[in-house]
């Protein structure tokens, strides 16, 4: 009975001795463990993120991903994401990678969040394109244009400017969405679509034109909700375009992909012979121009569904007009709708000179000398030009709630109202074409030997190096 208990008590320590050791990997007991967890942390340079970590025995590589995105491979415990957006949350993911999963399971992910602060722009800030800018976010922070078949989107809050080939873009949301045409060949007509993030989509125009040569949006609400376009249609004789001759309006509901055909004014159908919409407000009046033998109008309609109205015209007993408001590409809408901006004749006059219309108020302006208004600030600050648009002109400003003869060159008023000197960066030849809904933001162009220079004022914005 002794030697039983004195062999039990040998196999039990055998047992507990085995069961205590530690095999090769460190393992205590055998196990297969996870590595640890990588000691991450995150320091921000401007809109960079260097993430840095002691390096974790046994693993053979690191992965680490941004917003849950692709992971991206490291054999050194660092790694860098450039390029990425201000006023932006990030969070960012780490794993360390076991070299052979018998041994250590890959470690728990290390998360950290990191917050990018804004960008702090310039009060001048400029890039070449492929296109001239033609349009200005409310919000200020995107602008778009085109020319020939191609675009350019600019980022203002991250610094970024892009070509975009085979597509022209008009206007833009304040979300980034652009809307304009796309062209599958050089002999082809445009077909209208919106565009956001990298992808087009086209606007399903149904069996409305008969004969479809091609179509475009040409404004958006700042929402990104709906958008005001056109289609041309080569058949003389279908429904619309005997209400507007061969260039039909519509508006598309972008949530809903709906189309709807505005309605006519039947006063001048006789004479007509395009109609064409050209802005569309944050509350959906849309601003348009009938062309016709007796002249360019300006029209708008109160929402999609109302026939449209002259915005100022009158007429004499033969109901011809003798004064006019409207001019070709030139009746735009100022950023919150109050005005609509371009050139008219005035009573007496033949030629056309720069105008605005005061929607709410229901009066217009007429600036003597000059030729077209480009754009225009909400508080009725106007931008004008004194030739016609593409031309090669010099920018002039008037405050209108001041008077409306006192004009200033823009490097002139930026000193005079804004102790903003330009002289250095801003020459003639510019274009200014769009005013952010607080007016604090402006993007213009220019051409150039080079190309096309866009160009962004902002008025709050820190001062430009000498």
């Amino acid at each position: 009975m002794k030697n039983f208990f004195k062999l039990l008590f040998a196999s039990v320590a055998l047992v507990a001795a085995v069961g205590c050791e530690t095999d090769e990997t460190g393992n205590e007991g055998g196990g297969v463990v996870a590595l640890p967890t990588p000691n991450a942390t995150a320091n921000v340079t401007e809109n960079s993120i260097l993430l840095a970590w002691d390096a974790v025995e046994f693993a053979i590589y690191y992965e680490v991903s941004l917003n849950g995105g692709e992971a991206a491979k490291t054999e050194a415990p660092v790694y860098r994401f450039e390029d990425l957006d201000y006023s932006a949350e990030y969070t960012i993911t780490v794993v360390a990678i076991s070299a052979d999963q018998t041994k250590y399971l890959n470690s728990e992910p290390k998360v950290l969040t990191v917050a990018i602060g804004a960008y702090d722009a310039p009060q001048y800030r400029e890039w070449y394109a492929i296109a001239p800018v033609t349009a200005l976010s409310n919000n200020g922070r995107w602008a778009v244009g085109c020319f020939d078949k191609n675009g350019v989107i600019i980022d203002l809050q991250n610094n970024r400017a892009s070509d975009v080939l085979n597509m022209e873009f008009n206007d833009v949301a304040d979300n980034g969405l652009a809307v304009g045409a796309r062209f599958r060949g050089a002999d082809d007509g445009g077909t209208a679509i919106y565009y956001k993030d990298g992808e087009y989509f086209d606007v399903d125009l149904g069996d409305l034109p008969s004969n479809l040569y091609c179509s475009s949006l040409v404004g958006v609400t700042p929402d990104g909700t709906k958008a005001a376009g056109w289609f041309y249609d080569y058949d003389e004789h279908t429904y619309y375009t005997t209400l507007f001759g061969n260039v039909v309006p519509f508006v598309y509901d972008i949530v809903n992909d709906r189309v709807t055909v505005l309605q006519v004014d039947e006063t001048y159908s006789q004479y007509r012979g395009a109609t064409q919409c050209v802005a569309i407000s944050p509350e959906g009046t849309i601003i348009g121009l009938e062309q016709s033998v007796l002249g360019m109008f300006a029209i708008k309609w109160a929402d999609e569904y109302a026939a449209w109205e002259y915005i100022h015209m009158l007429t004499d007993d033969d109901r011809a007009p003798i004064e006019w408001f409207g001019s070709m590409g030139k009746t735009l809408l100022s950023a919150g709708g109050t005005y609509a901006i371009g050139a008219g004749v005035p009573e007496g006059e033949k030629e056309e000179i720069a105008a605005a219309y005061d929607l709410k108020n229901n009066t217009i302006m007429w600036f003597p000398s000059l030729c077209s208004v480009s754009t225009m600030t909400e508080d009725g600050v106007a931008f004008l030009n004194d030739v016609p648009y593409g031309y090669g002109t010099t920018s002039f400003v008037i405050d209108t709630k001041k008077d409306l003869e006192t004009a200033y060159t823009l490097v002139e008023w930026l000193k005079a109202e804004h102790n903003i000197d330009l002289t250095e960066y801003i020459q003639d030849g510019i274009i200014m074409v769009g005013a952010s809904l607080d007016g604090r933001t402006l993007v213009g162009m220019t051409s150039t030997m080079s190309g096309y220079l866009n160009f962004a004022i902002n008025l709050d914005g820190e001062r430009v190096t000498e």
